[in-house]
């Protein structure tokens, strides 16, 4: 496997910066509680990877009209042709649907890569994703299960609005940049919740900081979480490190 590095300087330390995904064509779905949550997050990363011609799909579990029709919006901004967003309107009701919907979904579209939310979170919804995301990886990788069993291999967690203290890796952005804030302004909706253009302006400054990290313009943030890559239900085991 042919990964991207690069290096640069955080303080005196070395930072190494990893591409999420490898050169080769892969699929990474991007999982997470609001319709504007995706964007404010990752949607750097999102533009990133499919302008590199990988396969990118968006889940988001909740949704209103209006929020929907803006989700649906800032995912043509950021060109993402796979796209799946749930009518609930509250995430712990509807815990065991989700985890079902998103278990079919993982096994239909095979991520190699997913993408969700810190499980230090303060939002409620936010740790629900991410014990769902968990939960749904697990199963749809049992062959007791499911004949076409599906094995996430990687998985990581990016910043909302907690943010992360040590990030494991920072995706350079700055490419797209420009393509990430106009996603954020589809969700006129909730972009004066904290002040007036306080999401714009705190994500600017969070994606320049983590840039300044990584030694480039922009960056966007991620912890990586180890999964179990071999066990008695697994469509394979792995044996080598």
């Amino acid at each position: 496997m042919n990964l991207k590095l690069e290096l640069s300087r955080w303080d005196t330390q070395k930072v190494i910066i990893i591409s999420l995904a490898s050169q080769y064509e892969m699929n990474l779905m991007f999982v997470f509680a609001h319709p504007d949550d995706e964007s404010f997050s990752t949607g750097g990363t999102i533009a990133k990877y499919v302008s590199e011609g990988h396969n990118v799909y968006t889940v988001c579990f909740t949704s209103i009209p209006v929020r929907k029709k803006e989700f649906f919006t800032a995912m043509g901004i950021l060109n993402v042709a796979e796209t799946f967003i749930f009518d609930y309107d509250d995430i712990e009701t509807h815990r065991k649907e989700l985890t079902d919907s998103l278990i079919s979904l993982l096994i239909q579209f095979r991520p190699e890569v997913l993408v969700t939310h810190l499980p230090y979170d303060y939002h409620r919804d936010h740790l629900l994703t991410y014990e769902i995301v968990r939960e749904a990886i697990e199963w749809a990788a049992h062959t007791t299960q499911h004949s076409n069993a599906h094995l996430v291999t990687r998985l990581y967690s990016t910043e909302t609005t907690v943010l992360i203290p040590q990030p494991h890796i920072l995706v350079d952005i700055s490419k797209y940049y420009l393509l990430k804030e106009k996603a954020m302004k589809c969700y006129k909706s909730q972009l004066d919740k904290g002040g007036e253009d306080f999401y714009i302006e705190f994500h600017r400054y969070r994606t320049l900081m983590r840039g300044v990290q990584a030694g480039c313009k922009y960056a966007e943030a991620f912890i990586q979480h180890p999964l179990v890559q071999s066990g008695p239900f697994y469509p394979k085991r792995n044996t080598d490190l």
